[in-house]
């Protein structure tokens, strides 16, 4: 009988030691493996996750139909069972030093595969299909918080916290989490402008729902403002994929009505539809009109570069808020509010000084740090514990 050639997932014979094990050569296999290990591979330790974790990135005939949602035809999930288990008779047939099968599972390996390289290979070819349905294929598959810096980055180390842990501003977070549930739900939302003052927990919340909707499927993506020029790449590499995505643009605001300020109107136009499915854009910033406004801009006076229709001007840079379905304020918390979220979040840390105490202190540190915010709340209680001064 002829040995089964990789077809649909011919794309893996290109790493070298799926190659090695295509030719049957152990020596080239525990080579490649090896070097793979020193490159930091980790995570996919021993060879069968390194070798899913190609399978999951790959992008085949078979990735992509799933991943779309389309009906798979009975002769392509038997093409993809037969080359699954020709993968798995290699890895069988390859030995490998026993240092190279003890490991840990990797965060991104999904439960039902676990056991993929010994299992039915026609089991394996179903699951593999219902997760790039949910998840998709590539990179984007294996991780759910990501960094673009003109290539997107997993965020391995990403901040855990909950919509429990958000002290106040309960309105803010019932408009969030209604309009990202909506989204998760339907692909319908809105585009979010967050704005206020600092320490006021914008970023947090939105922080805070992608990790409450997780289960649901939703992903973030952080873009820093200076790569907002990449923005429609980006965005048109999201719409490929099944899973949604906010991408969350922290501090958004511009000196000038310049190149970058014009082209993110421009992707924000038409709100939602401009953007796809499965893609949103969160934002937050200190400015409610995004771009420094001087007094000048105000005057009907010829300005010097000449240009005489300041209405018109003002019309602009007061326009790229407004291609945000919503925007949420979040105001600065009184000196009351302010104590109110001091006392919940010792109370949540063990401290347990008296309420006089505790108030006296807080106070002091609000006076110290400019002001009363729920972030000068969560450092003053953060200087309790630090300090042992419960």
């Amino acid at each position: 009988m002829e040995e089964q050639k990789l077809l649909l997932f011919a794309g893996l014979l290109a790493d070298d030691f799926v190659g090695a094990l295509a030719g049957h050569d152990d020596d080239a296999a525990t080579r490649a493996l090896c070097r793979r290990l020193c490159e930091g591979g980790l995570g996919w330790r021993p060879a069968e996750n390194y070798v899913l974790s190609l399978l999951l990135k790959e992008p085949s005939l078979f990735a992509l139909r799933a991943a779309a949602g389309e009906h798979l035809a009975a002769s392509l999930l038997a093409q993809a069972a037969a080359e699954i288990a020709a993968l798995q008779g290699w890895l069988l047939a390859c030995p490998r030093p026993e240092w190279l099968a003890d490991a840990e599972e990797p965060d991104w390996l999904p439960d039902n595969l676990a056991a993929w390289a010994t299992e039915r290979a026609e089991r394996v070819a179903e699951k593999l299909a219902e997760f790039y349905r949910h998840n998709g294929f590539g990179e984007l598959a294996l991780h759910r918080v990501w960094r673009w810096e003109g290539r997107l980055v997993p965020v391995h180390d990403f901040d855990a916290i909950r919509l429990d842990d958000l002290i106040g501003y309960q309105s803010q977070k019932d408009e969030v989490m209604q309009n990202t549930r909506l989204f998760v739900r339907t692909g319908r939302g809105n585009n979010l402008l967050l704005y206020g003052a600092r320490g006021t927990g914008k970023s947090s919340l939105i922080k805070a729902v992608a990790n409450e909707l997780a289960a649901a499927g939703l992903c973030l993506v952080e873009l820093p403002l200076d790569r907002i020029a990449d923005l429609p790449h980006l965005q048109a590499e999201l719409s490929r994929q099944p899973r949604h995505y906010i991408i969350y643009i922290d501090d958004l605001s511009f000196e000038k009505a310049d190149r970058d300020y014009k082209l993110t109107k421009a992707v924000l136009e038409g709100s939602v539809a401009a953007l796809g499915g499965n893609v949103l854009i969160y934002a937050t910033s200190n400015r409610r009109h995004l771009i420094v406004e001087n007094w000048q801009d105000r005057e009907g006076v010829r300005h010097e570069n000449g240009e005489v229709r300041a209405a018109d001007s003002m019309s602009e840079k007061l326009s790229l808020a407004d291609r945000f379905g919503q925007t949420v304020l979040f105001t600065t918390p009184n000196q009351e509010e302010y104590l109110r979220i001091v006392a919940a979040l010792a109370a949540a840390d063990g401290v347990t000084l008296p309420p006089a105490e505790l108030r006296e202190r807080a106070l002091q540190w609000a006076l110290w740090q400019n002001g009363c915010s729920g972030r000068t709340a969560r450092q003053f209680v953060n200087s309790l514990t630090a300090g042992g001064g419960k």
